[in-house]
């Protein structure tokens, strides 16, 4: 968790953290600035409290970060780049050097940020050429950054934001159920209210009202995707395809508080009913999130989890990726990765390798599937869970199970 930063950049030999300002929405600027938005830098010298340095306009937002806050222009930016004729290249020499200095930033420099990658090296050059012998630029293995172990258990600000989350998202799925329960069907397909054909598309324009009703943001899109399109995992499903009866719908929602933490969930449905071949499946990946629920305690190694599942689905008769890597049918991907400002963070869930085990304040997912793209089906279970303080494996996601959606008429 955050309070593990210092902690952590000692263990690493770094000095001092630096988040590279830009336009676009920065995970590791969010984190460190308390959740304030801005497109400013931030500096984190180990066992001192980040400092912001932002533009003129973003300061009195900026300050709702609790932190300290200067703005650029304090370091005399805009002189800078009348100075140097608009070069930016120069003048982020000199503006970084007069920051850094103001500061007293020096020795080991890790650098972070989401940037246009073009813009990022020209940065990266600028430090190298105006530092000089003041700082040394280090990177961090891909994965085990700082940052990774740091997001790995969350503290009880985060926890209160992950279960509000958790609990508007899964007003929203609830929602969605009980709408497409409120409709009829004909000729084996579900009709609108003025008779027509209940699309994909249509179901994702109410969802996302709820969302807007809820108060969340949907950054990532939906997946809703039916029949084949459900056995492809990351299918988003066509908006033009009408709903059909019988045919499994695998719906998986990711939003997220306006520029904060997500929530991650999945329900499978059939509307009508569902075919015995389905439903005898649904009943395995059922049985198998929950092994997975009963086996996610403090000390076990996330692979551990990983790979009895995909024994117990190898038992009953499906490919998984543990005895056939790179399968697309059956278990064709790993059971759960954890949740934050970021829809994927540690810790992961590896196939036969020992890398994460379970700690208190985990918030992870647990979603075991099966997928058969030439039967025309897949089928995923998804929760986001929390291991508590006490050990208890806490099910933040709040949805019924149950695989049929019965229809009004």
């Amino acid at each position: 968790m955050k309070a593990d930063l210092d902690r952590l950049m000692a263990e690493r030999e770094i000095d001092a953290l630096l988040i590279l300002p830009g336009e676009n929405e920065d995970p590791y600027r969010t984190y460190l600035s308390n959740g304030t938005r801005s497109s400013g830098m931030v500096i984190k010298k180990r066992g001192q409290p980040p400092v912001l340095v932002v533009n003129g306009m973003e300061v009195d937002e900026a300050a709702r970060s609790g932190l300290e806050v200067h703005s650029i222009d304090e370091f005399e930016y805009s002189v800078l780049l009348r100075v140097h004729g608009g070069d930016l290249s120069a003048t982020y020499r000199e503006c970084y050097r007069r920051i850094f200095e103001h500061f007293d930033v020096r020795g080991r420099l890790a650098l972070y940020g989401v940037s246009d990658l073009n813009t990022a090296l020209r940065t990266v050059e600028a430090l190298k050429a105006g530092m000089g012998d003041r700082i040394e630029l280090v990177t961090e293995p891909v994965r085990d950054t700082i940052f990774d172990r740091a997001y790995e258990t969350k503290d009880a600000g985060e926890l209160a934001l992950l279960r509000e989350v958790a609990r508007r998202t899964s007003a929203v799925m609830r929602a969605t159920r009980d709408w497409l329960a409120a409709h009829r069907a004909s000729d084996g397909v579900v009709l609108g209210a003025d008779g027509s054909p209940l699309t994909i598309g249509d179901v994702k324009r109410f969802v996302r009202s709820q969302l807007f009703e809820q108060g969340l943001e949907d950054p990532e899109g939906m997946i809703f995707a039916q029949g084949r399109d459900a056995a492809v995992p990351h299918s988003t499903g066509q908006d033009d395809q009408p709903l059909r009866l019988g045919e499994t719908i695998v719906f998986d929602l990711f939003p997220r508080l306006p520029g904060g933490y997500f929530h991650d969930m999945t329900r499978t449905w059939c509307i009508g009913y569902a075919p015995p071949e389905i439903q005898a499946d649904y009943d395995t990946v059922r049985e198998a999130f929950e092994r997975a629920v009963e086996m996610c305690r403090v000390g076990i190694a996330t692979n551990e989890v990983q790979d009895m599942v995909c024994q117990f689905f190898e038992e009953r008769g499906h490919p998984t990726v543990l005895s056939a890597p790179g399968t697309s049918e059956g278990y064709v991907h790993s059971l759960a990765h954890g949740l934050g400002l970021n829809i994927h963070e540690a810790p992961y869930f590896p196939t036969r390798i020992t890398k994460y085990w379970l700690q208190h304040g985990n918030v992870f997912t647990i979603e075991p599937g099966l997928y058969y793209p030439e039967r025309g089906y897949g089928i995923r279970i998804e929760d986001t869970v929390h291991l508590s303080e006490s050990g208890a494996l806490e099910i933040l996601t709040d949805c019924p199970y149950d695989l049929v959606i019965e229809l009004a008429g």
